[in-house]
């Protein structure tokens, strides 16, 4: 069987590639090279390449888990969204601005002129008013250390509608795609799946993602800066794999902001329990700290594919600081197992013994199944955890699946190290503390 974040690993790429490659292939077959400027072509590819990643980028906006699954796991799809997103909005920066110098020269004033909407063809307004709104809601989002998070959130939700304004052009402006029916039917088809998606996260999604509501019941510190948030359910409970995580925000609170944050399931019960490992040094997280006994959390999910079930038998996991949040909910999985077919090293990365939090649990784990080793690695005694020392201590350590989750610089650096030293980065999961939003 093949598993689902193993399927998007493989499949995501190509897909993106036909879904960019056909219309193009279809424009450049039927673009006659000896008539079309240079300007024209540029312009022309920059705009057909552009507006289907934008369309794209806007099905990635739905937190489906199907999507998810898809691209192995909501927090790598987001960065994937990010990146094409991005070079989405740059080829429709240029797109205008090539079709403009080639109109009009490369005056400045003349160029001002090209772009305001004044005695302009229908086309030209759609696509001069897209453009503004794109631009204005772009400019907008990079206020983010002004503006709320609110404010912020609303003004993304407004991109949907610089994406119909662009639609609208592309299919009213006279140029090939009138005439090349694949190209037609291809761009056609996207733009109907990027406004779909975009009224979908804008108005559906409340009433088809699984939502929660709890309360918190318990806000207990653990160690230095270091807090466990514990919350009830209200109704529904929610179901979740060792390893995921959730988007909370909540919303009664005077002291803390109402933003959807992502959090790592720390632990679960049967009854609906869960825990939420934080660590508190600044900004919202150490806001959480003023949190009351009886505030009311939304939470949405769960999701994330880093679960061991997904590696092989035989793992290394490693932790960094306060990474070691989603192997706390794995370990409690093992250890409510009388026997376990699984071979785990578990390096927990810390500054200093004192900041080591669950030891007791991961050395329970160690004491009922011997096949799970756990190690300490205090970095002010022991130095830090490397590729090296892995695969010096581990002896089949190239046959292993290794599970990830430290600040970002520690994780690019063992995923470095041990690929130099044969490990496949198929076989690496990492997990990240935070999503772009």
């Amino acid at each position: 069987m093949i598993l689902p974040h193993t399927i998007s690993r493989l499949l995501w790429i190509p897909l993106l590639t036909l879904i960019v490659g056909v219309p193009c292939i279809s424009w450049l077959l039927h673009t006659s090279f000896d008539t079309t400027s240079v300007m024209t072509l540029i312009g022309q590819g920059t705009g057909i390449i552009g507006a289907q990643l934008f369309a794209v980028a806007l099905l990635l906006t739905v937190r489906h888990r199907y999507i998810e699954y898809f691209f192995g796991g909501l927090d790598k799809l987001i960065v994937i969204r990010h990146y094409i997103g991005f070079i989405a909005f740059a080829l429709l920066v240029v797109h205008p601005l090539v079709l403009a110098v080639r109109s009009v020269g490369i005056s400045a004033q003349d160029i001002v002129q090209y772009f305001i909407p004044i005695n302009k063809t229908l086309p030209k307004t759609f696509a001069i008013y897209s453009a503004a709104l794109a631009l204005l809601i772009t400019g907008i989002t990079s206020l983010g250390i002004i503006l709320s998070y609110r404010a912020l959130k609303n003004a993304q939700h407004f991109m949907g509608f610089a994406f119909f304004l662009g639609t609208l052009h592309m299919f009213f402006v006279p140029s090939t795609i009138q005439t090349d029916l694949v190209l037609k039917y291809s761009c056609l088809g996207m733009a109907g799946v990027g406004l779909l998606a975009f009224v979908y996260t804008l108005v559906l999604r409340k009433f088809f993602t699984p939502h929660y509501t709890y309360t918190v019941s318990c806000i207990e510190t653990i160690g230095q800066h270091i807090f466990e948030v514990t919350l009830n359910p209200i109704g529904k409970k929610i179901t979740s794999i060792p390893g995921q995580f959730i988007i909370v925000s909540f919303v009664d609170s005077q002291s803390v902001s109402d933003e959807e944050q992502p959090f790592t399931i720390s632990g679960i019960e049967d009854t609906g329990e869960i825990r939420l490992t934080v660590r508190g040094v600044d900004g919202y997280r150490k806001s959480l700290e003023s949190l009351q006994v009886g505030n009311t959390a939304h939470i949405e999910g769960p999701y994330g594919e880093f679960y061991y079930g997904y590696g092989a038998q035989s793992q290394v996991w490693v932790a960094g600081g306060i990474g070691v949040t989603p192997f706390v909910s794995m370990a409690e999985d093992l250890f409510r197992q009388e026997t376990i077919d699984y071979r785990v090293d578990f390096y927990y990365s810390v500054h200093t013994h004192a900041d080591a939090v669950y030891q007791e649990l991961f050395t329970a784990v160690m004491q009922k199944h011997p096949s799970f080793i756990f190690h300490l690695v205090p970095s002010d005694t022991m130095g830090y955890v490397t590729g090296e020392g892995i695969m010096r201590e581990v002896k089949d350590a190239t046959t292993r699946s290794f599970f990830l989750c430290a600040p970002p610089s520690m994780m690019a650096a063992l995923t470095e190290s041990l690929s130099m030293f044969g490990i496949n980065k198929k076989n690496i999961y990492l997990e990240k503390f935070s999503l772009p939003q």
